[in-house]
């Protein structure tokens, strides 16, 4: 077991993991619940460290500690509309197409010998 500094309150203790101390990480857990809850209640909210502290009344340190430790994933984003999505795929196949919409040259084939010595074997 190492020490380490708790990146919440800065006090040492011992760990074999984790870079926060147990008091400060029963805290984060109710800070987590509270973030997870809001950002279930309201689905269209921006998903930022501080408008989410700002709305669950918590210190911006702590929510950015839960983002960092990776604490939030997609379910708990807010989720686009199918119709949002559909016209953002659209689009995204629309650059993809314009972008590989270059011309393409059609290459002869070419043998060793007509690259090399400028014959081919139709001439032989």
């Amino acid at each position: 077991m190492e020490m380490t500094t708790c990146n919440v309150c800065g006090k040492i203790f011992g760990t074999s993991a984790g870079s926060v101390c147990p008091s400060c990480r029963k805290l984060l857990d109710i800070v987590y619940e509270k973030a997870r809850t809001y950002l279930r209640d309201n689905p269209k909210t921006e998903l930022r460290s501080r408008t989410l502290a700002a709305a669950i009344d918590e210190d911006v340190r702590l929510v950015e500690i839960l983002v960092t430790e990776g604490r939030f994933d997609a379910k708990d984003s807010p989720r686009m509309e199918e119709g949002e999505l559909d016209k953002r795929r659209k689009r995204l196949l629309q650059d993809l197409q314009k972008n590989l919409a270059m011309p393409v040259k059609k290459e002869e084939k070419v043998t060793y010998g007509s690259s090399k010595h400028g014959r081919s074997i139709e001439n032989e």
